[in-house]
């Protein structure tokens, strides 16, 4: 059976061919979304023209977009806002973009490029945020958290997020006011919620899509709402993190709509378990363990084989609150080295970039095998099974994918 896999999104965006064995029982695991048609130009025009009213008069302004560790294509946005600003008068003097990225290492210019085109970055300043310093400190939420923001954000009386409305692990999706918590906050703010209050919740917050009656989800948006967030450009992504909806408003009104929407479009049902999962890691390949964890929960009982497919240049994103910094020296929340399920027999990483430092987060060395070949891969696969016909699951994405 041959699949066309989309992969390493930020650099050659490409597409290569899968090819696995005859004798396998592959079934290909669709997400709901993936019917969807996508939008055009005009689509996105639409979209942001409500936003005209908030535009007017402003003197200062701040656009926040995500890193590249998330798949919004920011440049199809972004030019649409700029008209905006052109019939309101906004000069690009009066605007600047930060990259909201909570506790990510910074982007570089060919980054910014990447994530906006060319021509935002001739003609506008671009920052990235710094979660140690330059933050101000405008109150506590209900739950304690420290409202620690961005002082140049905190600056301009107009300010707008701009993200992809996906899954995630404890507040159920991205997007709303997860542009200001944690990506435009302080470490010690984001430690806080990310630590003690996901610690207090754990059992009523961890879990892909988890958004109501969550929480830390509720902290989140008391932060963005103390922070001023006065509107969020969101869209939703199929499995080619092609864009199939959007979402333009205060981030109040459209969080609840925008999430229920989002539980049916990322679901990915499955009728059966498997020997052998191979998840392609595309929109979020930065965190392809969210690919993994999403694959060991599709094997049968009695275990077995996960692939992930992540051959990226970059590796694994440098997380200073969560990542590694020498043999014994670890982000403030760092969890170790991954444990690897009862049900994994091997985890299997396709990667011409092999990263000793950072497969901490796939787990512990003996339990990796690293391929530099997809055909000596599946060989191998097809001889750890030869006697017996596997049964196969392939994910297209496994980092947006949803139970």
């Amino acid at each position: 059976m041959d699949m066309a896999v989309k992969h390493d999104l930020w650099n050659r965006d490409l597409t290569f061919s899968l090819s696995l064995p005859a004798r396998w029982n592959t079934q290909i695991l669709a997400m709901e979304g993936d019917g969807k048609k996508t939008l055009t130009q005009s689509d996105f025009r639409k979209a942001v023209q409500p936003l005209a009213s908030l535009i007017k008069g402003k003197k200062e302004v701040c656009i926040l977009f995500d890193d590249t560790s998330r798949p919004t294509r920011t440049y199809e946005i972004v030019p649409h806002l700029l008209d905006l600003f052109h019939q309101s008068g906004v000069r690009d003097e009066q605007v600047r973009f930060i990259c909201a990225l909570g506790t990510h290492a910074p982007l570089d210019n060919a980054s910014f490029r990447k994530k906006l085109g060319n021509e935002v970055m001739e003609r506008f300043p671009v920052y990235n945020h710094n979660p140690y310093e330059h933050c101000e400190l405008i109150g506590r939420t209900k739950q304690g958290t420290p409202v620690m923001v961005n002082k140049e954000f905190l600056s301009c009386d107009l300010r707008i997020g701009i993200g992809a409305l996906i899954p995630h692990s404890f507040c159920g999706f991205g997007g709303g006011y997860k542009i200001v918590m944690p990506a435009i906050s302080h470490i010690d703010a984001i430690e806080y919620h990310h630590g003690t209050l996901l610690r207090k919740y754990w059992d009523t917050c961890y879990g892909i899509g988890r958004y109501r009656n969550n929480p830390l989800l509720e902290d989140i948006k008391e932060c963005g709402s103390m922070a001023r967030l006065d509107a969020v450009i969101n869209v939703m992504i199929n499995t080619g993190a092609l864009a199939t909806d959007i979402y333009a408003g205060h981030p109040d009104g459209l969080y609840r709509e925008m999430a229920e929407k989002a539980a049916q479009h990322y679901r990915t049902p499955a009728h059966k378990k498997a020997d052998i999962v191979i998840a392609n890691a595309y929109g979020k390949a930065s965190e392809a363990v969210i690919a993994l964890s999403l694959a060991e929960e599709f094997l049968k009982d009695e275990g077995g084989d996960v692939v992930v497919l992540c051959d990226i240049a970059e590796g694994q994103v440098v997380h200073y609150l969560l990542g590694r910094f020498g043999k014994d020296a670890w982000g403030r929340l760092a969890f170790g080295e991954r444990k690897k399920s009862s049900k994994i027999k091997k985890i299997h990483i396709y990667s011409q970039y092999r990263d000793h430092a950072n497969e901490f987060w796939f787990g512990k060395k003996e339990d990796l095998l690293w391929h530099k070949s997809l055909e000596d891969m599946i060989g191998h696969l097809d001889d750890r099974y030869r006697g017996r016909v596997p049964d196969v699951l392939f994910i297209p994405d496994g980092t947006i994918q949803m139970i």
